[in-house]
Formats: structure tokens, C-alpha cells, sequence
């Protein structure tokens, strides 16, 4: 009876997982990256992307993300803030509010170390 019992649990896990084989189970970050690397990153640069430094980056040295510096004091409020309000030389960023989550979920999970 215990043995029967064992088998039935093991064939409806293995049933779970054959009816979920089609979903992603890591996190997919692609959206969050395309907003970043389009609306972001021509002044908040990457180190080690290989891309040169732009003349405003030159010239107001914005955060390097990849940095753990530049996340200091830094929140998902406080990305979220300044994406619609804009901060110091930075201007508001409109974005949808799909784009935003996507946008910090990438920030708080890829770049921040």
C-alpha cells in the first residue's frame, strides 16, 4: 500500500513538471535589459561593455550601475522617483508602467552587486 502510494505521488510530479516543461523557471530579464541598453545606457554606461564614453557621460559622469557604489542609498522607490521626476542634469524618463517594473526589476537583479 505504501509502495502504491509512492508511485502515484511520483507520477503526478512527473506530471507537473511534463504540463510546466514549456515555462521559463529563471527569471527573464530580456525586457527590463532592451529598456536599459535604449533609454539608459547612452549615459549610464557599463564598465566593461566595450562601449566608449559618450561627452555628456564625460562630462557629468552619471552612475555606472555596475558599480556597487552607485547603489549606496539607492532603492526601487528611489529608481522609480527619478525616473518620472528626473534628478540633478537627469530629465524624466517616460516610460509605461510595464517598462518601469521591467526596467528596475533588470536594475535591482542584473546590474546591482
Amino acid at each position: 500500500m505504501k509502495t502504491k502510494h509512492c508511485a502515484i505521488l511520483v507520477l503526478l510530479f512527473l506530471a507537473v513538471i511534463a504540463l510546466n516543461a514549456d515555462q521559463t523557471w529563471a527569471a527573464d530579464y530580456s525586457a527590463g535589459k532592451a529598456v536599459f541598453k535604449s533609454r539608459c545606457q547612452g549615459c549610464h554606461r557599463i564598465e566593461g561593455d566595450g562601449s566608449y564614453p559618450s561627452t555628456f557621460y564625460r562630462q557629468y559622469r552619471p552612475k555606472d550601475f555596475s558599480k556597487s557604489a552607485a547603489w549606496e542609498n539607492l532603492s526601487e522607490e528611489k529608481i522609480r522617483f527619478v525616473l518620472m521626476k528626473g534628478h540633478g542634469v537627469m530629465r524624466p524618463i517616460p516610460l509605461t508602467a510595464d517598462q518601469t517594473n521591467a526596467l528596475i526589476d533588470y536594475m535591482m537583479n542584473e546590474l546591482k552587486k
